[in-house]
């Protein structure tokens, strides 16, 4: 019934697209309000040698991106960084040194902006076909090149999500810090666990999209995944990835790196020297 509805309402306001998405905007605000704020540019970190770039979403928004193209003479691939959560967005992965130790590994890099975050603007919760189009736009213009994912928390759990996708882009993924559910993320949080609750009673297939432990049932055979997590991390502990990989359809490409004192989704700052190895040799093995 609240399917139905949404749908009438989509239809009604189609000439209209501010306030086609208004009451997207509103259920977003309590997950993610104090984050829908303008974008800048990391400080410290030069644009040189930057691309900018604007791709088309089946979610209905534009997403912005950046792309940077590797210094090496043979390159690797392209990993596509999707971010968490965070006023950062695409940001996010150049100011923590992620960009540059993919760059020197001789990888392209593109960062985006999920709708609603950065620069791009704000739609649906079609978060998982915002995946998908960075995705395919990097294998466009990185042509016959491997095309792999960086993703955590948010990032992870969308990148996730898409998968099952017909042309699905990715061939490896590595996620990191990434929930088995949106109601197990948001348990710790009354509000917000509450709108959840509403959401899955007036749209419960829309919900169910946005479970990466069902998702992951649909990982094809030929996608690699590296589950991330750390013991220390208190929003994602080690457990979501148990039950991500409990989950992960029989003989899956399905590996764990499990860091000790990293923080949430900071692996690369807190303890480079065991995640940014096992994240390279795992984007590199043949």
């Amino acid at each position: 019934m609240g399917e139905l509805a949404g749908r009438a309402w989509l239809g009604l306001t189609a000439g209209a697209p501010d306030a086609r998405w208004f009451w997207h905007r509103q259920l977003k605000k309590p997950f993610f309000g104090r984050f829908m704020k303008p974008w800048r540019w990391p400080q410290g970190v030069p644009a040189d040698g930057w691309e900018r770039l604007a791709i088309p979403s089946a979610s209905h928004s534009t997403l912005a991106a950046v792309l940077k193209r590797t210094a090496v003479d043979a390159p690797r691939g392209v990993v596509v960084c999707a971010h968490p959560m965070g006023l950062a967005a695409k940001g996010f992965w150049l100011r923590n040194g992620h960009a540059d130790a993919l760059l020197q590994a001789g990888f392209h890099v593109l960062a985006f902006d999920y709708n609603g975050f950065g620069d791009s603007p704000c739609t649906n919760f079609d978060w998982a076909a915002d995946s998908l189009a960075a995705g395919r736009a990097a294998r466009q213009l990185c042509r016959g090149l491997p095309v792999h994912a960086l993703c955590a928390s948010f990032g992870a759990m969308n990148t996730l999500n898409a998968l099952g996708a017909a042309d699905f882009p990715f061939q490896r993924i590595v996620a990191e810090g990434c929930a088995s559910s949106l109601p197990a993320f948001w348990k710790s949080y009354p509000f917000a666990h509450a709108v959840l609750r509403l959401s899955r009673a007036i749209a419960p297939e829309g919900e169910r999209r946005l479970r990466p432990e069902l998702a992951i049932t649909r990982l094809p055979a030929h996608v690699r995944l590296l589950l991330v997590h750390s013991e220390a991390d208190h929003w994602t502990p080690t457990s979501h990835g148990d039950r991500l990989a409990a989950a992960a359809p029989a003989g899956a490409h399905v590996e764990r790196l499990t860091l000790g004192r990293a923080e949430h989704t900071h692996g690369m700052r807190d303890e480079r020297e065991a995640y940014w190895p096992a994240v390279h040799d795992f984007l590199t093995a043949a």
